[in-house]
């Protein structure tokens, strides 16, 4: 075994963790100052760095949520909304395990009282954070039915949209999972079966 002065030890420590640290973290895309009332995203898009208020009052900023969480999920519902219902349990399921990795927010873009949606909320026991927008979320993603899932993956990239209700037990699970993934590689997933 080699002798290593102090000097050196402390030198080899020091750069290895700047390699460790340096490699790996991730380099995050979000398009600073995006106008959303003229922003037309699709797969594959960065996302811009976009701060949305829950109906209880709290931010979140997109570039935010990425220094902690490995993707956010945004989820268009609105209240009469039946397959937004039936998503939903499955939705909250996916999001009371895996909260600590993912963010998600439900953005409702339809209804203009936050104290019904307040009361939605209790009512279907969510704990997801919920935003009534304006209708720009949705142009912004030519949304053209509910609910219509969006995942913005660690890097920014707009990296998955669905239109239509999930409602089978783990198709959340298995899409966060995928994204959350210590060797996650950026991409872009067109259908859900490709992650199943």
């Amino acid at each position: 075994m080699k002798n290593y002065s102090f000097k050196t030890l402390i030198l080899i420590i020091c750069l290895s963790l700047l390699c460790i640290t340096g490699c790996s973290k991730s380099e995050l895309n979000l398009v600073e100052n995006a106008d959303l009332s003229t922003s037309q995203y699709k797969l594959g898009d960065y996302m811009g760095d976009y701060t949305v208020t829950d109906v209880n009052g709290n931010a979140h900023t997109f570039s935010e949520i990425l220094k902690e969480k490995k993707a956010i999920v945004l989820n268009f519902w609105f209240i009469n909304c039946g397959p937004c219902q039936m998503e939903f349990p499955y939705l909250q399921k996916a999001y009371d395990t895996y909260s600590d990795d993912v963010a998600v927010i439900a953005i409702n873009p339809i209804d203009t009282k936050e104290n019904k949606i307040q009361k939605y909320a209790t009512q279907n026991e969510l704990t997801i954070p919920l935003v009534m927008s304006d209708k720009d979320w949705a142009s912004a993603f030519s949304i053209e039915g509910f609910p219509t899932t969006v995942v913005i993956d660690r890097y920014g990239q707009i990296s998955f949209i669905h239109m239509g209700s999930i409602t089978e037990d783990g198709v959340f699970e298995s899409l966060f999972e995928y994204f959350i993934e210590d060797n996650y590689k950026q991409t872009v997933v067109k259908n859900i079966s490709e992650i199943k």
